[in-house]
């Protein structure tokens, strides 16, 4: 099995050796600042969910089953009842559906990607910083130093359904050109973070579907030319954020 898995790899490299390096590494062109471009307001995706309790508010009490809008998640989500937002852990609530399933929109300008990286402090052990934004399913990858970084590339990228790639900040610990997960298919030129990573679509006849809409287990994934291009110049160490 180890030998078909290098066989394999070996396979894959022999044809991006074969495609012209303007196309292998070919990213999004990063359109130029104009005068008028306005500093747009950044947000991330919206997801649909369920209570697994009942919770009791100011406002009323609501039952197990009752469906809530999820603004943000992590160990503690904030949810939307009634037009109030609350607190509450994530292990009362049962996440349904991506609302931007379906990603709708333009990509945010320059201007406002370059606001972003560099309003408030974002340090890198590295020269590259990277911002993963969910709600446009994009990879801008910056170079420089905080509140300096400048955008340097931009990917398309499909990250993963009902909020499981995980929110915040972190590190790429460590990079293998070929990583067999929990789910069996080899991911490669696997990046990894907080236990998902940055890695080619797997299998076959997905890369047309990236940019699009979320689906994966929460890993990040990539074209080909995009994983390689990350993988061979995006060092261990560098700083993730993930909104």
């Amino acid at each position: 099995m180890k030998k078909f898995r290098k066989l394999l790899l070996m396979v894959i490299m022999a044809v991006m050796m074969l495609v012209p390096a303007d196309l292998a590494f070919a990213d999004m062109p990063i359109p130029p600042i104009k005068p008028n471009d306005p500093i747009q307001r950044v947000s991330t995706l919206k997801w649909k969910g369920e209570l697994l309790v009942s919770v009791r508010t100011k406002y009323g009490r609501f039952r197990a089953g009752k469906k809530v809008t999820i603004l943000k998640t992590g160990y503690k989500c904030t949810i939307l009842l009634k037009g109030h937002k609350f607190k509450i852990a994530r292990r009362y609530l049962r996440i349904t559906e991506d609302l931007a399933s379906i990603v709708k929109g333009k990509d945010y300008n320059t201007k406002t990607k370059i606001y972003f990286a560099n309003k408030v402090k974002r340090k890198s052990k590295t020269k590259y910083f990277i911002w993963v934004s969910l709600d446009k399913q994009r990879v801008n990858i910056y170079k420089g130093s905080s509140k300096r970084w400048r955008l340097y590339k931009v990917y398309k990228c499909t990250t993963g359904i009902a909020a499981s790639t995980p929110l915040g900040y972190h590190t790429i610990g460590w990079k293998l050109p070929s990583f067999t997960g929990q789910y069996g298919s080899p991911l490669y030129y696997y990046m990894e973070f907080a236990g998902s990573g940055f890695h080619i679509w797997p299998g076959y006849g997905g890369a047309g579907l990236i940019g699009k809409h979320t689906q994966s287990h929460g890993c990040i994934r990539l074209t080909a030319s995009a994983a390689e291009w990350m993988y061979k110049h995006i060092p261990i160490g560098t700083k993730v954020y993930i909104y």
